[in-house]
């Protein structure tokens, strides 16, 4: 089979300004280290850990398509940590943008979660990125599908009970494979964490109320979604009154499922769409 060749004017086309089709490149070092300290220290003061701020920066990130931004913000995540802990820490903080990442998938789509993710990794140390996981955890086995879809069922009625039955038949009114490619394919492969057993004890998980958070800053960040960004706001509040255990458990996590901590995320989120897009969201970039 010959290889194809595209021609210059075809380049040209793809890569023109009005198609914004390049990165949104990172702003300047003073703007990203300000917009990187707003964010920890005022997660700091509500009892928040890294892991919260963390997740909320770099979902918001992806989206926005902003890859050297994102590697700048783990660099800082490094830079707050005592000399004694850097290592571990490293490779913590690495783990948590990386899974992160994958889950803005279901909110932002693969094309910028492949641009972010690609970026980040050659950015890590060797040493750091030698430590995270390299075994896939969510390979779909026939003798796993029956608990996956439970997984997948559980964290959609938790979001949106008591509207759940009722919004799955709406959308399959719009199409009977949307309804089921939302839950398969998202909620339960993708969203909902895998069980231990088939996660390195070392992988990063990006529990119940990091994912609500996750869908927020996404959402916020891309614009034009207001109806589904109070779907997930109702999400991540309602995830105060589950049963939660364990890592699904995070530092002050009754600040975030409250009233408060939700207007925090939306709030902290803006502030990254104003300092990274220079604009209210990534889709009216080109008009401003």
């Amino acid at each position: 089979m010959a290889s194809v060749h595209l021609s210059g004017a075809l380049k040209a086309l793809i890569a023109s300004p009005q198609a914004q089709g390049g990165v949104v490149p990172a702003p300047a070092k003073a703007t990203a280290t300000a917009l990187f300290e707003g964010l920890a220290s005022s997660a700091q003061r509500h009892g928040l850990g890294a892991p919260a701020w963390l997740t909320l920066g770099s979902a918001a990130l992806v989206t926005l398509n902003s890859p050297d931004t994102l590697c700048a913000l783990y660099s800082f995540a490094q830079e707050r940590c005592e000399a004694s802990e850097r290592a571990k820490k490293s490779v913590e903080y690495a783990g948590i943008m990386r899974e992160t990442g994958l889950k803005t998938i279901s909110f932002s789509g693969i094309p910028r979660a492949i641009n972010n993710l690609g970026a980040l990794r050659a950015h890590l140390e060797q040493d750091v990125a030698s430590q995270l996981p390299t075994e896939a955890s969510r390979l779909l086995r026939p003798a796993d599908v029956e608990s996956l879809l439970a997984r997948g069922d559980a964290l959609w009625n938790g979001i949106y009970d008591p509207h759940s039955k009722k919004l799955l038949a709406k959308l399959a009114q719009s199409h009977p494979d949307l309804p089921v490619h939302i839950l398969t394919s998202h909620y339960s492969h993708l969203l909902s964490d895998p069980p231990a057993s088939a996660r390195p004890a070392s992988a990063a998980k990006v529990g119940r109320i990091l994912t609500s958070v996750v869908a927020i800053a996404c959402l916020r960040a891309q614009g034009g979604v207001g109806p589904q960004v109070t779907s997930h706001v109702f999400g991540l509040r309602k995830a105060a009154e589950e049963n939660l255990e364990g890592d699904e458990v995070i530092q002050g996590a009754s600040f975030l499922t409250s009233e408060e901590g939700a207007t925090w995320v939306i709030e902290q989120v803006d502030r990254f769409v104003q300092a990274v897009a220079q604009g209210p969201s990534f889709s009216t970039r080109a008009k401003l």
